[in-house]
């Protein structure tokens, strides 16, 4: 993730971690202070929270995240380019302005087992693959695919940015401590004995990432619905 390389204040510096603790600038003052090593620039942290962001965005799917996408296809283009910000797949998808279900295949090979066919028609089962949305049957004319989905958080760029979708009470401790983690993990490297602030801080982190999943990722309570290779059109009943 790209950064803009930043003058950051320590902790103790002009009041900032009292003022905007969960801000980028008060994050990287607090792990700075923390670390304590002057072969750790302010960059190497805020690089460092940054990552700590989408690893807990990729781990957890949180509902401020959320996203709607409308994808159009015309008549007889099979597949079409996913939002580029796209980090967890959808769990529905629609047929638009209808919101007639398209259902959804594991992947692009079960698609294929489930509808061969490749005659024109309404599409009724999609996939997604290589970036793309794939569907079945080939739209015989123009369609819109509806469909929430989990997209990227924001980078953290600006000194006065804020982790995005993460819960206020966790959103300093989580990130604190993966970067907190990350940079011990490369101080420690070589060092004889046990890498003793990398596994702290790791224990601490994963503590509070499952936290963070306990919390906010939806539980599945029924069996995914697609339909079977011998029953490549049973689509259930809301389809005519």
């Amino acid at each position: 993730m790209a950064m803009a390389a930043m003058n950051l204040p320590r902790a103790d510096a002009q009041g900032i971690r009292r003022a905007v603790p969960d801000s980028l600038a008060g994050l990287t003052a607090e792990v700075s202070g923390i670390v304590g090593d002057p072969s750790v620039s302010e960059d190497d942290v805020a690089q460092a929270l940054g990552r700590g962001l989408l690893a807990a965005a990729a781990a957890a799917r949180l509902p401020d995240l959320a996203a709607w996408a409308e994808i159009p296809l015309a008549s007889g283009q099979a597949d079409a380019p996913l939002p580029a910000d796209l980090l967890h797949a959808p769990v529905d998808a629609f047929l638009l302005p209808a919101r007639g279900r398209v259902r959804l295949a594991p992947d692009l090979a079960a698609l294929r087992r489930s509808c061969p066919a490749t005659r024109p028609g309404r599409p009724r089962l999609a996939a997604l693959a290589g970036g793309r949305l794939h569907v079945r049957p080939v739209p015989a004319g123009d369609v819109i695919i509806g469909f929430e989905y989990g997209r990227l958080p924001a980078p953290l760029a600006a000194p006065g940015d804020k982790p995005e979708g993460l819960p206020v009470h966790l959103a300093g401790p989580l990130l604190v401590a993966y970067a907190c983690r990350e940079l011990f993990e490369r101080l420690e490297e070589g060092a004889d004995g046990a890498k003793t602030q990398t596994a702290a801080y790791g224990k601490r982190y994963e503590a509070l990432l499952a936290e963070l999943t306990a919390t906010t990722s939806p539980r599945q309570t029924a069996p995914a619905d697609i339909p079977s290779a011998a029953d490549p059109y049973g689509f259930g009943e809301d389809w005519p």
